[in-house]
C-alpha cells in the first residue's frame, strides 16, 4: 500500500511538473505574443509618421510646381504681347512726331528709287 501510495505521489508529482511546464509555455508565448504586438504596433507609428512626412512633401513639392507654372504662362504671356508689339512696329509709327527721323527715312526711299 505504502509503495503503491509512493507511485500515486510520483505520478502526481509528473502531472504537477508538466503542468507547471506548461504554465511557463503559456507564459513564454504571452510574453512573446505581448513583445511582438508591441514592436508591430512601433513599427506601425513610424511607418505611419514617415508616410504623412512624404505626403506632406509631395504636397509642398505640388505646390512649387504649381508657382513654377504660374511663372511660366506668366512669363509666355509676356513674350507673347512682346512679340504682337514687335510685330506691330512700323517706320511710320516710330517716326510719327519726328520729323528729323522722318526726312532720314523718305531720304533713303527717294535714294534707294536711283
Amino acid at each position: 500500500m505504502l509503495r503503491n501510495a509512493a507511485l500515486g505521489s510520483l505520478q502526481y508529482k509528473r502531472e504537477l511538473e508538466l503542468v507547471k511546464a506548461q504554465n511557463v509555455d503559456i507564459t513564454n508565448f504571452e510574453n512573446e505574443l505581448e513583445s511582438f504586438k508591441s514592436g508591430f504596433s512601433r513599427n506601425y507609428d513610424l511607418a505611419s509618421r514617415k508616410f504623412q512626412e512624404a505626403i506632406s512633401e509631395i504636397d509642398k513639392v505640388i505646390d512649387r510646381l504649381q508657382k513654377v507654372k504660374d511663372a511660366l504662362l506668366g512669363s509666355e504671356r509676356n513674350l507673347r504681347l512682346a512679340n504682337d508689339k514687335a510685330q506691330d512696329v512700323t517706320i511710320k509709327k516710330l517716326t510719327r512726331g519726328n520729323p528729323t527721323m522722318a526726312q532720314k527715312f523718305a531720304e533713303l526711299g527717294e535714294g534707294g528709287g536711283e
